[in-house]
Parts: structure tokens; sequence; C-alpha cells
């Protein structure tokens, strides 16, 4: 028997089909031998084909270019084979420690492992997906018998409570019947449930919708509002609510009209008093009567807070239960509509009415015209400014005995009330002042009645629009869980892998998003934004805020008149921090309080309307006023206190001794009677201090003292009224804070405040107006005394200049040989100085006997700018005086001491902490400063120490002396010689 031989296996098709054979070594040597033996084959036949293409070629062309035949030739059969070499890496396979042999095994490993494992998965996953698909038919399944046994549930239940006609039962069954059925397993749940069930359904809704309509509108007709809160939640459940907003709303406008209802009823009759117990029926039937008269007398905002008060409650009370009830159907904003409706029809009536039963328009027009004439009379050029100048002033400048003596209180009482009927007309034209306060506070009282209400009506109008939203989003969101639910099942009913179902969801959500943005919230006009009721309130706010402007004219006009008789309890203290000193015994009068409390009455009276329109009218006004006529009568005033203060014409001592109008004033009015009160010390005696006709010398000076306390006092007002108007603006900014709303409309009402600012700073503008005029009354004197003090002009003293304000009589003048200022001193001369009162001091002495009583009566702010005011006058003519003389190095001494006395001087006599250094002073007073660098530089001992002295306090900021000054004054010094001075500062200057 022979042996089988083996057939060679066959080669691969190609390389990659090699890596996957048991043996790769031997496929790829099989398909190399492959490769061979079709190269040859290919060989061959190309050999084959060019043979035939030659005997072709000669068979049509036997002889060649020569004409000789063509030799033939015979082809034959080449077996000759052209190997193709394989590449060295194929050769070196063979190999088993060769890395390809390696990767090539692992690589058919992993492929034989995959295969498998894709299969077996292939074939699980196809049963998986067969069992899921069973497993969400039969739990569908599961899921329609279970709705179907709740809707048989449910209609039992429903048929059960509507036998014993428990409609609330009945209602809730039928709702939850109802839901289930729209859903989208409706269809095939009432298939499960079956037919006899759903028309058992039908038949209990329609019943249970028949017997809540009948119930819930006889409750309507009978008003029983305890029924009508049980049915009105049922409403809602059986998709009754048009019909429920349309019958609440006929019961609510029976129940608004019956609330609203003005009419007088009549006093019960005995049989019809209520029996209470511990009440007799006399005392039931007072009580009866009594109210019966008072609602006869009803007032006009009693009437509205009737109105108002009848539709707040009605809407606090039923608003909550009909939005939850009646919601869906807008039931919330048909009550709110009827409410504001009822509400509006009767009161802009009834204020309609009151405008013209009052003649509101006539009167307003008539206060116009009056607050016209009582600007013109309190404005620059008027009648009130002048026309009691002159008893102003005497009056100021004779105060100070006992008022409550004799006829001088009653002569000022007399004249007082006699300027009182001059007001303008406003007594006749409008009426008297308390009845005038008294119907604004009515009118505000009918604003702020109306403005409570509006408030609470928008209030309640954006609360029902939120709730309206709140719905729309809840619905529109309930579709979109709803929508969702549904595509996802429709995803898991499908056998489609989704690689990311998550996003999928997501698109198909942003969609939906955008279908629901098209299906937007209908439009609702609940309330317009302007109805009659504000058109109405805003007219008889216009006419409140003229009146109210026209009373506020009118009060200060009479604190005006007032003004001009003062008393005793026209003036009152300064509150200061301390007894003594700058501003201890200063004074104000009652005019800033009076016209301040009428405008922060007036203001506040119209923010506590609420209404915005007419707070900013009132604001403005109050601005106006305070800003223009109190504004020009004080600055008047403060002119008239600065004239009364002039020396020598006044009550400060001029140069030959008391004021000479006070002497007059004194020794024409004593003992008669008249104006001053001097006629009232006449007629209280001796005791008073008056002998005779003639006062004594300490009667006089303390009614001069107190005569400048009072002319001062109006000059203190300027200030008072400034810091009282700042504090004013704060308190009026505080109330809009806490009375109103944040908007457009609050935030113009606090600018119309902040114009306050303004009015302060013309107050403050005034008052140092104030004090430059009363500083150009002092500065004269000033001068003199200055120019007595120096030596220079011929100064001469009296007697009387030497005690304050002298005696009643004037004094004859004496001559007084005077310490003169005198700097060219030798070392005897230097030590008389050191040892006697120089005329620096002398020059103090005799102004503070002047400025103490102006120091203690003015205010310490005004106190402190007069003081430096008038020391910045001596200054100027210290250094004129200055400039004329000759120093030593011990006059430079002498002058350094000096003005060292002088700027202690003006410390002493400062209030203000921050003016009591040398730096702060100066820099205040550049006069005063001035001489405080003459001093130093002509106390420098070498002048080479000028340049670093000028140099050092120019660095600083100290220095205003100029280069021409600089020479100047050192060439004054008599040891500096005056070419070197000018060489010294050309140099400087180069």
């Amino acid at each position: 028997m022979s042996p089988i031989v083996s057939s060679p296996p066959s080669p691969p098709p190609d390389l990659v089909s090699a890596l996957d054979c048991e043996d790769p070594n031997e496929a790829l040597t099989a398909l190399s031998r492959s490769s061979q033996q079709t190269a040859a084959q290919l060989a061959q036949e190309l050999s084959g084909l060019l043979h035939l293409s030659s005997s072709a070629n000669s068979t049509k062309h036997p002889k060649n270019v020569s004409g000789t035949p063509r030799r033939s030739s015979t082809t034959k059969k080449n077996d000759t084979k052209y190997p193709i070499p394989l590449p060295k890496h194929l050769k070196e396979t063979s190999k088993s420690s060769h890395p390809l042999t390696s990767a090539a095994l692992a690589s058919e490993s992993i492929l034989n492992s995959l295969t498998k494992i894709a299969t077996g998965g292939s074939s699980a996953s196809q049963e998986m997906k067969s069992l899921e698909s069973e497993r969400r038919k039969i739990d569908q399944e599961v899921e329609y018998i279970s709705l179907a046994l709740r809707v048989r549930d449910g209609v039992e239940k429903a048929a059960s409570a509507m036998n014993g006609r428990r409609y609330a039962d009945a209602a809730s069954n039928v709702r939850d019947v109802n839901a289930i059925l729209k859903t989208p397993q409706g269809s095939k749940v009432m298939e499960i449930a079956g037919e006899s069930v759903i028309k058992t359904h039908q038949r209990t809704e329609e019943v249970l919708k028949r017997g809540i309509s009948v119930a819930y509108e006889s409750a309507v007709q009978h008003s029983d509002l305890a029924s009508l809160s049980e049915l009105t939640p049922l409403l809602g459940m059986v998709d009754m609510a048009d019909l429920g907003v349309r019958l609440y709303l006929k019961y609510s406008k029976t129940q608004l009209e019956k609330e609203m209802n003005l009419d007088v009823r009549p006093a019960p009759l005995e049989e019809e008093l209520k029996v209470e117990e511990g009440m007799s029926r006399a005392a039931m039937r007072r009580r009866a009567e009594e109210e019966a008269r008072r609602q006869q007398n009803q007032t006009t905002p009693q009437k509205l807070a009737k109105i108002y008060n009848a539709g707040v409650t009605y809407l606090r009370h039923h608003l909550p239960m009909v939005a939850y009830s009646l919601g869906e159907a807008d039931g919330d904003a048909a009550l709110v509509q009827l409410v504001n409706v009822e509400v509006e029809s009767r009161v802009v009536d009834l204020l309609r009415a009151s405008v013209a039963e009052k003649e509101l328009a006539l009167t307003v027009r008539r206060a116009d015209h009056v607050a016209a004439k009582i600007e013109e009379r309190y404005t620059t050029g008027g009648e009130g400014l002048g026309a009691e100048d002159s008893a102003l002033g005497n009056i100021l400048m004779g105060l100070g005995a006992d008022t409550t003596l004799g006829s001088v209180s009653v002569d000022i009482s007399k004249k007082r009330l006699a300027s009182l009927k001059n007001d303008c007309g406003f007594a006749l034209e409008v009426g008297n002042l308390g009845d005038v306060d008294a119907a604004l506070e009515e009118w505000a009282l009918m604003l702020q009645h109306t403005e409570s209400y509006e408030r609470f009506l928008r209030h309640a109008v954006d609360e029902v629009t939120k709730a309206r939203k709140l719905r729309f989003q809840q619905k529109r969101e309930a579709k979109r869980h709803m929508k969702e639910a549904e595509e996802a099942k429709k995803h898991d009913a499908d056998e489609t892998i989704i690689a990311s179902p998550r996003k999928s969801l997501s698109g198909s959500g942003s969609r939906d998003n955008i279908q629901e943005d098209n299906d937007s919230l209908p439009a609702l006009e609940i309330m317009p934004a302007h109805t009659q009721l504000n058109e109405i309130a805003a007219e008889i706010g216009g006419y409140y805020s003229s009146l109210e402007r026209c009373l506020l004219l009118a009060g200060m006009q009479r604190a005006f008149i007032s003004s001009h008789f003062p008393d005793d309890k026209t003036f009152t203290a300064v509150s200061t921090n301390s007894s003594y000193g700058a501003g201890s015994k200063a004074l104000q009068t009652t005019l800033v309080e009076e016209c301040l409390y009428a405008a922060r009455r007036s203001t506040l009276r119209a923010f506590a309307t609420g209404h915005t329109g007419t707070a900013s009218a009132a604001a403005n006004a109050c601005v106006d006023v305070l800003g223009r006529i109190l504004l020009e009568v004080l600055s008047h005033r403060a002119e008239i206190g600065s004239s009364l203060l002039k020396p020598g014409e006044g009550l400060v001592a001029g140069q030959h001794g008391l004021g000479q109008a006070a002497l007059s004033f004194a020794k024409s009015t004593a003992g008669k009677g008249f104006r001053g009160v001097q006629g009232a010390a006449a007629l209280a005696g001796a005791s008073k201090g008056i002998v005779g006709d003639e006062e004594t010398e300490e009667a006089l000076k303390t009614r001069t003292m107190l005569g400048c306390a009072r002319a001062c006092a109006n000059l203190n007002d300027l200030e008072i009224v400034a810091d009282y108007t700042k504090k004013l603006e704060d308190h009026f900014l505080k109330e809009i804070d806490a009375g109103y709303p944040r908007g457009h409309e609050t935030e113009q009402l606090r600018m119309c405040i902040k114009g306050l600012d303004v009015v302060v700073d013309s107050f403050m503008q005034a008052s140092k107006r104030s004090i430059e005029h009363l500083l150009s009354t002092l500065l004269p004197r000033v001068r003199q005394i200055v120019n007595d003090a120096v030596g220079h002009e011929g100064g001469t003293t009296t007697t009387a200049a030497s005690n304050f304000l002298g005696s009643p009589v004037l004094s004859v003048p004496t001559t007084a040989a005077s310490t003169c200022l005198n700097y060219d001193l030798d070392d005897k001369a230097f030590e008389l100085t050191q040892i006697s009162e120089g005329y620096m001091g002398h020059m103090c002495s005799e102004l503070d006997e002047i400025l103490q009583p102006l120091r203690i009566n003015l205010v310490p702010k005004l106190s402190d700018e007069l003081m430096i005011g008038i020391i910045g006058g001596m200054s100027k003519r210290i250094e004129a005086a200055i400039r004329k003389s000759k120093f030593t190095p011990l006059g430079a001494i002498s002058l350094d001491s000096d003005i060292r006395y002088l700027m202690n001087f003006a410390k002493d006599n400062i209030d203000s902490t921050e003016l009591k250094s040398n730096v702060s002073l100066c820099k205040s007073c550049p006069a005063l400063g001035r001489l405080n660098q003459i001093a130093l530089l002509l106390n420098v001992d070498d002048l080479e120490d000028a340049l670093d002295l000028i140099s050092v306090n120019k660095r600083k900021g100290n220095w205003d002396l100029k280069i021409d000054d600089a020479k100047t004054l050192l060439s004054m010094r008599v040891d500096f010689e005056g070419s070197k001075v000018n060489d010294l500062l050309e140099v400087d200057e180069s």
C-alpha cells in the first residue's frame, strides 16, 4: 500500500489573510511561491504574444530593405523562469523568535476571542430586547388596568355621594375621573372600564353640575355666604368656573351696593330695637338716635372712608378664595374690576360734588391773587420791607424795661393788631387762617384716603397678574412634562440604540419651548393706567397745593408783622455749648421758628396725602417761599440790625461815647409812653433806674446792652435758619423714604426736596453779606482807634471813650498824650516799652470794649467771622503805619512782641478751635499773616538770613510778601545799608 502524500496547503489570497492562518510563516511562504509561479506564467504569455506579433510582421513584409529575402526564425518554447526575490524581513519570518511572529500569533488569538464574544453578545442582546419589550407591554397593560379600576372606583364613589347630596365628595371624584380620561391613555382605559361605567360617569357629572348650579344660584339670591364658601371651590372641579364667575360677581355687586350705601337710615322704632343685656330701652333708643344723627352729619372724608373701606375689605376677604377656585376663568381679575368700578363710580361723583359745593376753583383763583400780593409785598422793593423800619429800630433800641406795665405793651399790641388787619385781603378773599387750615386738613384727608385705596388696588392688580402668570407657567410646565414622557415612551418602544438620549430629549425640549413661547399668555388689562379717579385726584391735588402755598405765605406774613412789633416773647436764647465767651448771650427771634414751623407743617401735610404730584408741588412751594420771601425779609432785618450797631450813631459807643441815636431816642421818649420801653420805665419810677426825665447810667447801659443783643439777633437769624433748613431737608427725606414706594415719581419728589440745599446756600451767603455789612459799619471806628493808638492823623481821645457806653450825656473831649507807634528804639526806650503799656495793648483794650457786646451776642460762627474781619482791618492800618517807621534791632524785637500780642488777642476772642493755631489764623486772616511775615523779616540778624527765610516760607506756602516789599521793609532797618539790600535782592531775583 503506497503512502499517502499530503497536498501542499493552498496559498492565501493576500498578506492580511495570511496573518489569520494557523501557521503564518508557512502561509507567507506559500504566498511567495504562488507569486513566483504567477510571475513566470505571465512572463511566458508575454513572450508568446511577442512571438506572434513578429510572425505577422514578417508575413506582411517578406523582404528587407536590400531586397534579399528575410531569414525565417524558428520560435522555440522558452521554459526559463524569472523568480521574484522575497524581501529580507519576509525571509526571516521563518524564525520563531522574530517579533512579527509573536505579534501575528497574538493578533490571531485576540481576533478569535472577539469573534466569539460578538457572536454570543449579539444573540444575548436580541434575547434581552425581546424580554424588555414583553415586560414593557405587560407594564402598560397593568397601568391601563390600574387606571380602569380607579375610574370604576371613582364613578361608584361619585354616584354614591350624589345619592347622599354630598356635592364636595362627588365633585372630587368626578374631577379625578376626568383627569384620568383626559390623559393619552384615556381611550384605552375607557375600553377596559366598560361602556356602562362611562355612561354612569357622564350621567353623574351632569346631575352634579345641575345640582351645584341650582344650589349656587340659590345661595347668590339669598346672599348665603356660608353656602357660597362651600360651593365656590367645587365649580372649578367640574369645569363650571365661567358660570361661577358670573354668579359670584352678581353676588359681589349686591353686597358692595349694600356696604357702600350712603343713604341715612331712619332711627329704628322702639319695638325694633335689639334688646341687649344690661341696657334699658331708653339707653338703647338714645344710642340709636345718636347713630342716626352721626350718619346724617357725615363729612365727605367719612363718606369716602366708608366707600373705600367697603371695597378694600371685600377684596381682602373674597379675593383669595376667588383666585384659588375661579382663577382658571380669571375670576380674580373680574372681581378686582368689579370693585374698582363700584368704588370709582361713587367716589368720583362724591368728589366732584364736594368741589362744586365748596367752590374750590373760585377759592383757588382768589388765593393765587392774594399769594401774588403777599409776594409783591415782601420781595425787593415791596412795602412790607420798609414800612416798619423805623418802628422796628426804635423798639429794638428801646426795649429792656418791664413791658407788663403801663401803656407801652398796650400800644405795641394795638399796633400789632392794626398791622395784622392788613393781610393783603387773605381773610376777605380766602378766609381766616383757622378755617383755611381746617379745610386743607379735610382735603388732605380725602387725598390720603384716595391714594391709600389706589395703592391697595394697584397692589391687588399686581398680585392677580402674578397669579395669572404663575398658573400659565404651571400649565405650560405640565404640558412639557407630558410631552417629554410621551417622547420617552416612544424612544423606549423603538428598538433603536440612542447614543446620547439625554441630548436628544433636551433637543426635543428646546423645540417644545419654541412652540410654548409662541403660545404666550393672553393680555388682560385689569385696570387702566389712568382712571377717572386718578384724574379727579390730580385736579384736587392741584387745587390743594395752591391753597397750601397761599396759607403758608399768609402764616409767614403774620409772623413778619408780629416781628415788626417785638416784645420779650419775640426773642429766645440760642443754645450754645458754653455760658461765657462768644455767643454766650446770643438771641434769636421767634420769626425763624414760626416760619419754619409753617413750612414744615404745610409740606408734611402734603406728604401725608401720599399723592406724589401734590407732595412735589408742596415741596416746590416750600423751597420757593423759603428761598425768596423769607430770605428777603431776614436779609433786610439783618441790614437793620447792622445799621443799629453803627458806632457813634447806634447802639455801639463811638469816638465821643454812647451812640448818639440811642441817647437821642432815650431822651425824646423817656416818660412819654410812646413806642419805646422807656415810657414803661418812666411809669415804673425810680425803681427802674429813672430819675425824672433822665435814666441812670446803669439803666441806660442795661437797656443798650439788651438793644444790642436784639439787634444781633437779626444777624443770628440767618445762621439759625440755615441750620434749621438743613435739618428740615433731612426730615423731609426720611419721611419720603418711610412713606413712598421706590419709583420714578418718588425720585422726582426727592429732587424737589433737594432744592433746599440751594436755599441753605442762599441763607449762608446772606449771613456772610450781613457780617460784611456790619464789618463795613464798624471798620471806620476801628481805623480811628488804630490811628489814635499809633499816633497818626492827630488822634484824640475822650473820657467817655475809655468807659464802655459812657454816660447819658455827651462828654467834652480832652486831649491826652497817647502812646504812639515807635520802633526806632535804643536800650532805654526798649526797657521803657517792656514795663509800660504800649500802643498795641491800648488799642486792643479799646477794641475789646466795642467788640465784647457783639462777641457775646453773636453766634460763635458770626462772632469769629467778625473778629477775623476786624483783625484784618487793624492789620492793614498797622502795616501802613509800620511802613512809615524806622527800625532798630530792638525795635524789630518790639514789633515781633506786639504782633504776637495781637495774635494772642485774636485767638482769645475766637471761639473756633480750628483757628487757635498761628498758621490757621494767618491763613484765615491774610492781613495778619502779612504782619507776621513783616515781623519775621525785620527780625533777621543778617541780610543773608533774609534770603533763607523767604525761600523756606515760600516752599511752605506761608509767604505773601513780594520782593519789592521785602526790599522796602529791610531798608527800614537802620543797621542795614540800602545798597546791600538792593544788591542782595537783585541777586535773588536773578
